[in-house]
């Protein structure tokens, strides 16, 4: 106790010092003359400006301008003006007159207290590096496809293979599509066999299957029989082709490990309903066995069908999606009408069918409640119709791929030789786009003379499809189907549409990395200064009563004699400096050279302790 006062003393002159040569302590006194200095200083600089920003508007104005400026009322020429009549505004005027803004510095002050340091700057830029990394990502590789309106699954983003383009599915983007149909296995209506071996072939030798499931996506085989004749002498009365057909389906699909079927009939009549849907029965059951039901069965259902033949309420038992095929529109029932494959009309009311009234007829039928299990189909082809320029009778009419009308028309519409009077427009009626020109060389001679042929080519591009891809959202349906993949070889467009549509980019593959480097570059500051300011306070204290205590010889040798204090002592330094070094950020990317030193001083520290100690020994 016999210290405690000169202990206590030193404590109180320490504060003492620290309040007074604090920035509030001083505000008074020198910080109150340079602040004030500061703020005449501001004030007359303000005034200069305004005074010759008025001189530079006068000097950039008309002469009349000029004069009245200058020659105001009660001023003589050459006369300046004073600050009162330069600024109107008396709050403006008397804070350019207060000179007792005295806590200017101290407000400052506080300011730069706030700013981070160079460990937090390290923090945030490796933030902005994690971002940076995550904007680089390519959008294929973060694409997710969008989930139905039940949020219960992805949406199917569906598309056919023709066998004929070859090996064209390694080159698919299957970040983009998920269910994949190799098209296909044609019955023979006599014997159950199929009309096109070497597709068949290709398909259990090649690598779709493989290619299609390594990336995640459902590998289909299209089964097709097309046309009434074919249809009916398949289904009626003809069960031994139909065993073969469903023997080799299943052969095929064992063999490669597919994932199920996709059944595309055109031309089934109510003559052979029933047996239509006994047919798939069976086969749907037989998949579920042979993939231990895990097989997939997909059916394509026509545009039309007034008589309700594919009656999706009655199939939904066997089959888990339709896909309405939104194409060929122009074979309606009645005969081939000069319309675009994929016609979706301007107006819901329109008595014109379409493909709005396509997929109502299948919701209606199948309940609103399943419209996730419907699909549908758009094409990536359109048709090419020649008439008579008086008659406008249809003399001929073609398919044709969008890559063969881009190529072959629309990037050559300015060929006045070939295509004379060529023009590419939108038709908003139907929402198809329309390249027409004149055709001379097929054109005819009559008594009016030469009479060229008008051509008109009806295709969907970036602007109809976008449309009707909203359309297939806005009615919920399950996904969408194009028909057939490879048709746009050679452009992106079509595709990119489809991306922008039917999924988004989600880059939160590193959140879990931005997150923390977020924490980091929030929390430094956050909980480091408390920390800090800790040890500061505690080190002021400890250093008064330190050299307090260092005047007595008895103290002295009772302190430093003892281990754990020595310890506790450096200890206590090596934490502070530490925490101070890491908050001004003086040891980022040295971890080493800090161990090395930390190890090196605590060594050379314990060395001249046992070299003080053993001399002291020595001593008297």
């Amino acid at each position: 106790m016999k210290y405690f006062p000169r202990i206590y003393y030193s404590f109180w002159l320490v504060i003492a010092l620290l309040v007074t040569f604090s920035p509030e302590g001083q505000a008074q006194g020198r910080i109150e003359r340079i602040v004030t200095g500061k703020v005449e200083r501001g004030a007359r600089a303000a005034v200069g400006s305004v005074k010759g920003r008025v001189r530079m508007g006068a000097n950039s104005t008309k002469n009349d301008l000029k004069r009245s400026i200058r020659k105001g009322p009660g001023r003589l020429d050459g006369e300046e003006t004073t600050m009162d009549e330069l600024i109107e505004d008396e709050e403006v005027k008397d804070e350019l007159r207060d000179n007792t803004e005295k806590t200017r510095y101290v407000k400052l002050l506080g300011e730069w207290t706030k700013l981070p340091n160079d460990a937090e700057l390290a923090a945030r830029r490796k933030k902005q590096e994690i971002i940076d990394s995550i904007n680089a990502q390519s959008a294929d590789e973060a694409r997710v496809t969008k989930r139905i309106w039940d949020d219960s699954r992805d949406m199917f983003i569906f598309g056919w293979h023709p066998y004929w383009v070859g090996s064209l599915y390694k080159g698919y983007n299957y970040s983009l599509y998920n269910v994949l149909s190799y098209y296909s296995y044609d019955i023979n209506p006599y014997t159950g066999g199929t009309q096109n071996q070497e597709a068949v072939q290709e398909f259990l030798t090649g690598d779709f299957v493989n290619t299609v499931q390594e990336q995640n996506g459902i590998a289909l085989l299209s089964v097709t029989c097309h046309g009434v004749d074919n249809v009916t002498q398949f289904l009626y009365q003809n069960p031994t082709a139909q065993r073969a057909v469903i023997d080799s389906l299943v052969y095929l699909i064992d063999s490669v490990g597919a994932d199920g079927v996709e059944i595309n009939f055109n031309g089934v009549t109510s003559n052979v309903k029933d047996e239509f849907y006994k047919f798939v029965q069976i086969l749907s059951n037989t998949i579920s066995n042979v993939t231990a039901d895990t097989g997939f069965v997909f059916m394509s259902v026509p545009p039309y069908d007034k008589e309700n033949v594919y009656d999706v309420s009655r199939l939904q038992n066997y089959v888990d999606i339709f896909i309405v095929k939104g194409f060929d529109f122009q074979e309606t029932p009645d005969g081939l009408q000069k319309l675009p494959v994929a016609p979706y009309n301007f107006s819901a009311v329109s008595p014109d069918y379409d493909l709005r009234s396509a997929v109502e007829k299948y919701i209606v039928n199948i309940g609103p409640y399943n419209t996730d299990r419907l699909l549908l189909a758009l094409p990536y082809y359109g048709t090419r119709w020649v008439t008579d320029v008086i008659t406008e009778e249809v003399l001929d009419m073609s398919l044709m791929t969008y890559s063969d009308i881009q190529f072959e028309y629309v990037m050559k519409r300015d060929d006045d030789i070939n295509f004379p009077g060529a023009t590419v427009g939108f038709d908003s009626v139907y929402s198809t786009h329309v390249f027409s020109y004149f055709d001379f060389y097929e054109g005819m001679v009559d008594s009016l003379g030469d009479q060229p042929h008008r051509v008109q080519i009806y295709y969907d591009d970036s602007t109809s499809l976008r449309k009707k891809y909203q359309f297939i959202q806005e009615y919920r349906l399950g996904g969408v189907g194009i028909q057939s993949l490879g048709y746009d070889a050679g452009f992106s467009h079509l595709e990119d549409v489809l991306a922008d549509e039917f999924t988004i980019v989600d880059r939160s593959v590193n959140g879990s990395a931005l997150d923390q480097a977020d924490a980091k570059a929030g929390g430094l500051r956050q909980y480091g200064i408390y920390a800090l300011v800790i040890l500061m306070y505690l080190s002021i204290f400890l250093s008064i009563g330190f050299c307090a205590a260092l005047f007595n010889r008895k103290i002295r040798q009772e302190l430093f004699e003892r281990g754990g204090f020595r310890l506790f002592y450096l200890l206590f330094l090596t934490s502070l400096i530490l925490l101070l070094g890491y908050y001004l950020g003086m040891f980022e990317q040295t971890t080493m050279p800090l161990l090395i030193g930390i190890v090196v001083g605590g060594l050379v520290s314990w060395l001249v302790w046992r070299f003080v100690a053993k001399r002291r020994l020595f001593t008297p």
